[in-house]
């Protein structure tokens, strides 16, 4: 039996909580520069929700999993898989101001499959998800530059 692993993350960052929340909310994107993003489907896309297919590769192994996007006020992106790879999926970006500064709190938990490889599960745990928050640091540092 797999056991559920919880992800919480944080960093400041120097850009208005609007670019922040764009970027999150750029989910079809991500494989331009979440590095174990390879592919993104479309399935549905509004300003404030997104269904959308990931390939990703995780380790030497691919995963598909079907995340719906949705935003729950100003300072809360909240996310789920719908279909794919994770027997469960889920979480929550939120922000919060700190004058010139943002907080971005990334918070999720997940389940891997029942007969998932032990070296897949500990990959999730210790890279996958723990690094989104610095893909996203990255992406938001470049484009706060290109806007300059």
């Amino acid at each position: 039996m797999t056991r559920e692993v919880r992800i919480l993350k944080e960093t400041e960052l120097n850009a208005p909580i609007e670019l922040v929340r764009n970027i999150i909310l750029d989910t079809e994107n991500y494989p331009s520069f979440l590095n174990s993003f390879r592919k993104s489907y479309v399935h549905e896309s509004e300003d404030n929700y997104s269904d959308v297919l990931f390939h990703a590769k995780v380790l030497m192994f691919p995963i598909q999993f079907r995340i719906h996007t949705q935003v729950e006020g100003e300072l809360t992106i909240r996310f789920h898989q719908i279909s794919g790879y994770f027997e469960k999926l889920e979480g929550t970006w939120t922000f919060e101001s700190r004058g010139p500064l943002t907080l971005l709190k990334f918070n999720a938990t997940f389940k891997m499959p029942p007969r998932a490889l032990p070296a897949l599960s500990k990959a999730c745990e210790d890279h996958f998800f723990p690094e989104f928050i610095q893909f996203f640091q990255s992406e938001i540092q470049k484009r706060m530059k290109a806007a300059a």
